[in-house]
């Protein structure tokens, strides 16, 4: 198909179009199908799984990109046309400098088709293929552990279309939800939410051990189900899923700025035992600050986080009446002392660019707020994130700073601030501190309007700030323990 799709663009920008076209035409006829006479659309030869058979039909067969661009496509169609944009710049990188077509139709007749081999499996009908799948397994093949559980809750039902048919329409659903790829990452956060800890690798054992029957079949995939639209939800704070649960969405969105994924059986569980959309918003409220205080200032090794969050979900599930209470008293072990937590605070360090510079507007603004009362948000916001200290600084600044304290100094949370774009423009060549503060001055933000009440910028003076940055810090991210 990339081939293809490189003869028809040479073909309208080339002098030998007919020739180009031919080429094209032929290699798609003998390799990918035949166009339909009415709709002069390919009918391809190839048909792939019920999953991914329209968007290869519709966008690779036909080369058309997906309307909206990738970020909406399940994990399977994302992949199949990253593959089909990887080998167009592959084939374009080979023959760039052939203008006639020759040589792209050789490569496919003579190298393509001589060394690609395939091996056909038939079986009578789909319902019978998981057998292939575990006889190939039998033999070595690797599968992942996604394709071991399809196939092996599928060994366990009857293999007339009355069962066999509405497993694969609830799996397909669940895998909708939650990507192919992220699966195990699912399968162990949905078994952590109801049992005993159970680490990746022990995931198909823990369910053969304990799904041996064609109920337990159902009861699992409901189950999965249930927890599938959620598990979507919490990797996705835009969803709509968030629109009946107020606030839930920020908490959401805090918990994926830093990458937090060991919550999740804990909001599973929660969902099941809070009936009240508000208590469930705060079970994740709990969860942004703990992950805040944990990983995002204190970094601390997250490898006991899954345990707490674990017993926390049991602790939900096992209570006669579930409450908030339940919640605070289960994930207390995990929350960083203030005197900590203050402490890691004032020597935090963030980039201004990529995640750590989101991270860093989110700090910025939740303090602005804290400080001023005023609606402050890092999503909404225009302003920019200044550094005071500039990265690379003019000779005015040489004389409060050493070349080791610059670099001790430029990225500490108590060197940035926020500012306007059209002040940021009046702030900017490494005006030395005097200039900056004249410009600070007029800011809308009470923090960065305070930076213009100190008469000098030096190591201690950012020092200083930021431990009063971090005093505030305590008051945004706290919970009542």
């Amino acid at each position: 198909m990339a081939c293809i799709d490189y003869l028809l663009t040479l073909a309208d920008e080339g002098v030998v179009a007919d020739a180009i076209r031919e080429r094209a035409n032929l290699i798609e006829a003998s390799y990918v199908g035949s166009k339909d006479p009415s709709s002069l659309r390919t009918i391809p030869k190839l048909k792939l799984n019920a999953n991914d058979d329209d968007f290869f039909q519709l966008n690779i067969v036909q080369r058309k990109p997906p309307h909206g661009g990738t970020r909406h496509l399940r994990d399977s169609e994302r992949l199949l046309w990253e593959c089909f944009s990887f080998f167009k710049a592959k084939i374009q990188e080979a023959f760039g400098t052939n203008q006639e077509g020759q040589e792209v139709a050789e490569f496919v007749g003579r190298v393509v088709t001589e060394r690609l081999l395939f091996i056909s499996v038939r079986v009578q009908d789909q319902l019978s293929a998981y057998t292939v799948f575990e006889t190939l397994n039998a033999r070595g093949l690797e599968l992942t552990e996604t394709d071991l559980l399809k196939n092996y809750l599928l060994s366990l039902v009857d293999r007339s279309s009355s069962q066999m048919e509405p497993v694969l329409r609830q799996w397909s659903r669940i895998t909708e939800h939650v990507g192919i790829a992220r699966f195990p990452e699912f399968l162990r956060h949905h078994l952590n939410s109801q049992r005993s800890f159970v680490r990746q690798r022990h995931l198909f054992r823990t369910i053969k051990r304990e799904v041996t029957g064609v109920q337990h079949v159902f009861d699992l995939l409901d189950r999965m189900e249930a927890d599938a639209v959620w598990y979507g939800a919490l990797n996705d704070s835009h969803s709509e899923h968030w629109l009946d649960y107020q606030g839930g969405r920020e908490h959401v969105r805090v918990l994926n700025l830093f990458g937090v994924s060991q919550y999740t059986p804990l909001v599973l569980s929660a969902k099941d035992a809070f009936k009240s959309t508000q208590d469930i918003v705060q079970v994740l409220r709990i969860c942004a600050v703990l992950s805040v205080r944990f990983n995002g200032v204190s970094r601390r090794s997250t490898h006991e986080l899954k345990a707490v969050y674990n017993r926390a979900a049991l602790a939900l599930r096992a209570a006669d009446k579930p409450t908030l209470g339940t919640v605070r008293n289960a994930v207390s072990g995990i929350y960083i002392p203030d005197d900590e937590f203050e402490s890691a605070f004032e020597s935090l360090r963030l980039k201004s660019s990529g995640t750590s510079g989101k991270r860093l507007r989110y700090f910025l603004a939740q303090l602005e707020r804290q400080s001023s009362g005023a609606d402050v948000s890092d999503e909404a916001m225009t302003a920019t994130v200044e550094h005071i200290l500039p990265e690379n600084p003019s000779e005015e600044w040489n004389r409060s700073f050493s070349l080791e304290a610059l670099d001790r100094s430029v990225d500490r949370l108590g060197n940035y601030c926020l500012l306007e774009r059209g002040l940021n423009t009046q702030a900017a060549n490494n005006a030395g501190f005097e200039a900056k503060r004249e410009v600070y001055a007029q800011s809308q933000y009470q923090m960065s309007r305070d930076v213009a009440a100190f008469e000098e910028w030096t190591e201690a003076t950012i020092a200083r700030r930021q431990q009063q940055m971090a005093r505030l810090a305590k008051s945004v991210w706290t919970l009542s323990l």
